[in-house]
């Protein structure tokens, strides 16, 4: 029984199993049944997509080819454009300011070698008042002027031109300048120049340095006068600048501008010049008034001006000429050795020789403080230098204090202030014997000194008080004489001195000083 109930359940498991494997095989059956319909409905839309698209490659393929066609129209109008453009120049090609569109390389070389031959170059520069003028024109047919290989270099403009680029040339413009060379005849050249008044030599006016003018009496000074510019053209140099000029084409050249004009080397603001000017104006401002030995002398600028050299920048003190000046003066107003009118004491009228007394201007000295004082502009009063001098100023020298020797009488006066203080009598040179005859004129105190030697050829002679006033004649005592006076010095006189008793010559001895007048004469 258990057995049975074993088997149906058996058998009712296996009715199960495979009814649910019946179901499963259904099951299947139906998912089959989709996926077919599913296929046949892909297919179908690969079908009409595949048709679609046939449709459309169709099109596609037809517009291709019209635009292909179109491209290459106007690859083909384009490029035979670009051709054309390869031996014409492109449309708006301004070349040397002609209008050259479309023109062939021959073509605008003739208009440039006819443009050449219109060209002219204006010639310019100053007139003697310095206002600029024309000097001239040069033209191209006149100097046989043309241009270097002028289709070469438009050929040359031609080959740089892109010939693609013609379509932007339909709303631009591009200039060109061609500058090739420029050929003349520098022959003609100089015949056209040479035939310009203004560039021919007897017509230019030689430009002037600035200098120092003549002394004006009236300003009492110098000034400058300015450089003048004149018309003197440096003719070398004009030609190298017209050449230039031609060569650059240019309309108009200024010889003036290009530095052609000859200029003055020396203006008014030059340093050196300055200088000198101010120098000599220094020189001449001085004013030296001169006491020259009581005459009255001015040196200013209207002397002073006729002892300047100068070549313009280096003024120079002719001091020979000063030196002269000097000379003139110590001649006119010296004393010193010039014969004098002296009255003596019993009022006769004498004309004496010169002698060591009286002024005497030390001229070298004198020259160099003069120049000093010029050199400095000073304004000065002054006495010259003197190396001697009188007693009073004038040619009446010796003033009312000095010692009268009347040779002829053996006697000697001492004036003090006019008056006569000491008289006494002496023995002067032996008149007996040459060269101790004691020579008159006047003279002054070389210096005084007690207790000298007097010393000769033939004598060793001391003295108390010695008095020299002409060389080695002077007063002294004479110590071993008696007796003074009277005849003894025609045979038994001294060697040329004037011999005083001890006790006058003591007294003379006090009133001496160097340069007190002595006054001796015979009559």
């Amino acid at each position: 029984m258990e057995t049975d109930k074993k088997e149906i359940k058996e058998e009712v498991t296996e009715k199960e199993t495979n009814v649910k494997k019946a179901e499963v095989k259904k099951e299947e059956a139906k998912k089959e049944e989709v996926k077919e319909e599913t296929k046949k409905e892909e297919v179908k839309e690969e079908t009409k997509q595949s048709t679609e698209e046939t449709v459309q490659k169709k099109k596609s393929k037809k517009w291709i080819a019209i635009v292909v066609a179109i491209v290459a129209v106007i690859v083909l109008v384009y490029g035979g454009v670009a051709f054309y453009y390869q031996s014409h120049f492109l449309n708006h090609t301004v070349i040397n300011k002609n209008e050259c569109s479309n023109l062939t390389v021959a073509e605008v070389a003739s208009i440039l070698d006819q443009q050449s031959q219109a060209y002219s170059l204006q010639i310019l520069g100053r007139d003697e008042n310095g206002a600029q003028e024309e000097i001239g024109t040069i033209t191209a047919p006149e100097i046989g002027m043309g241009l270097a290989d002028t289709q070469g270099a438009v050929q040359e403009l031609l080959n740089r031109q892109n010939a693609f680029l013609w379509i932007e040339m339909l709303w631009s413009t591009r200039n060109h300048d061609v500058i090739q060379g420029v050929t003349y005849d520098a022959d003609k050249l100089q015949e056209q120049l040479a035939q310009m008044p203004a560039l021919q030599q007897k017509n230019m006016i030689a430009a002037q340095d600035a200098y120092i003018s003549e002394y004006s009496e009236n300003a009492k000074g110098y000034e400058i006068f300015p450089e003048t510019t004149g018309t003197e053209l440096d003719l070398n140099l004009v030609e190298e600048v017209v050449s230039t000029a031609i060569m650059a084409e240019e309309s108009a050249v200024d010889l003036e501008e290009q530095g052609c004009y000859k200029t003055a080397e020396v203006t008014a603001e030059d340093a050196a010049l300055v200088k000198a000017c101010d120098t000599m104006n220094q020189w001449v401002s001085a004013q030296i008034t001169y006491d020259w030995n009581g005459n009255k002398v001015v040196v200013d600028g209207d002397t002073i001006h006729e002892w300047i050299q100068t070549d313009n920048k280096d003024p120079q003190l002719d001091e020979e000429a000063i030196g002269e000046f000097v000379a003139e003066q110590a001649k006119e107003y010296d004393t010193y050795g010039k014969k004098r009118k002296f009255t003596t004491i019993q009022g006769i009228e004498l004309t004496l020789p010169g002698g060591a007394y009286g002024w005497k201007t030390d001229c070298e000295e004198e020259v160099k403080e003069l120049t000093a004082s010029i050199k400095k502009g000073e304004t000065t009063s002054k006495e010259p230098v003197y190396s001697s001098k009188g007693a009073q100023k004038g040619s009446n020298d010796i003033g009312s204090s000095y010692v009268e020797i009347d040779l002829t009488n053996q006697h000697l006066y001492l004036f003090q202030k006019g008056n006569v203080v000491l008289e006494t009598d002496f023995v002067s040179g032996n008149m007996s014997k040459p060269g101790c005859i004691t020579p008159p004129g006047v003279f002054g105190i070389t210096y005084k000194t007690k207790n000298a030697v007097l010393r000769g050829a033939d004598y060793v002679t001391p003295v108390n008080y010695w008095m020299p006033f002409n060389g080695n004649v002077g007063m002294h005592d004479a110590t071993w004489r008696s007796v003074f006076g009277g005849d003894i010095y025609l045979t038994s006189g001294s060697h040329g001195c004037v011999n005083l008793p001890l006790d006058m010559a003591a007294a003379i001895y006090e009133y001496m000083s160097t340069g007190f007048p002595v006054v001796c004469y015979y009559y």
